[in-house]
């Protein structure tokens, strides 16, 4: 493939056509987040440090908090000026400062910041550009017209590491699946500790002058390319339910639509409220997913 200045392009007479997004649950809990622009679609997915005390913000935890105010950032300041890695940068210094500015006298000091997977497409005249840091997930159509798959993380195998702990604890205990959690702490603390380290994983946080690194591919911007992003609370209807395959998935969403996934998703969780057949760490978590195509002016 033949790698273009996607940033000295100007825009064209190509676009994105939402075919279908949700997020779930719905209200200021939930830590994924959507931004959706003609030219540009962004999905994230926060986390919060475990027992990182009270919040700062005013939303129920600071990482849904850091996903809002980092797709506004986003948004408003996305162009062909910008190289989205540039950009990321900025926008960390740029919520480095309004997050200090949320803390008051008598507040907690934070040992930790809140933190978020991240992912976007991007179209500059005649080519797309997806990037991604983080768990979050997504497939595409490549010009043969065969599914592919975007985004290579640290953070799944380092989760299915502390998910083994789970079950070993669970084995070994007789635990509930909260008293196995509460052991796993250790673990999943270990886990969070690997975030922009070399050779652990890159997430957004704000911080000032945090050169995280963006996995990156550029790709013409064909007329009809169908993409499908997810934050992985949604991608576990793949690799922790096993209710489809990617393809199956991916179809899914273009015709029946990303409700009925949700829905099917959301019985797999209830009917399973131990996590014993869908070894998990988190009982259930938020969704977010965003179908789209590539259209012509």
């Amino acid at each position: 493939m033949t790698l273009l200045n996607l940033e000295d392009r100007v825009a064209g007479g190509v676009g994105f056509r939402i075919v279908d997004r949700l997020t779930d649950p719905e209200g200021d809990a939930n830590a994924d987040w959507l931004g959706v622009a003609e030219d540009c679609v962004l999905w994230m997915d926060g986390a919060a440090p475990v027992n990182a005390g009270r919040t700062r913000s005013d939303y129920p935890s600071d990482a849904a908090w850091l996903v809002r105010r980092f797709v506004d950032h986003f948004l408003a300041n996305v162009g062909p000026a910008w190289r989205t890695r540039e950009l990321v940068i900025d926008i960390q210094g740029r919520l480095a400062v309004e997050y200090e500015a949320l803390g008051s006298a008598d507040d907690v000091v934070r040992t930790d910041l809140p933190f978020a997977c991240f992912g976007a497409a991007r179209l500059v005249d005649d080519t797309l550009e997806i990037t991604s840091a983080g768990d979050c997930v997504l497939l595409y159509e490549t010009d043969e017209g065969k599914l592919a798959r975007f985004g290579h993380s640290a953070v799944s195998s380092l989760e299915q590491q502390a998910v083994r702990a789970l079950r070993e604890t669970k084995a070994r205990t007789g635990a509930s699946h909260g008293e196995a959690l509460q052991a796993t702490i250790p673990h999943i603390l270990d886990n969070q500790a690997q975030r922009n380290r070399r050779f652990g994983y890159d997430v957004v946080e704000p911080i000032t002058d945090l050169a995280i690194d963006l996995e990156r591919v550029l790709m013409p911007a064909r007329p009809g390319r169908r993409m499908l992003a997810m934050s992985d609370g949604f991608y576990r209807a793949v690799d922790t339910y096993h209710l489809f395959t990617d393809e199956q998935l991916f179809e899914a969403a273009f015709d029946s639509g990303l409700s009925d996934i949700l829905a099917r998703l959301r019985d797999a969780e209830a009917n399973d409220p131990e996590a014993s057949a869908h070894p998990r760490l988190k009982l259930q978590d938020d969704a977010t997913a965003v179908a789209f195509v590539v259209e012509t002016g």
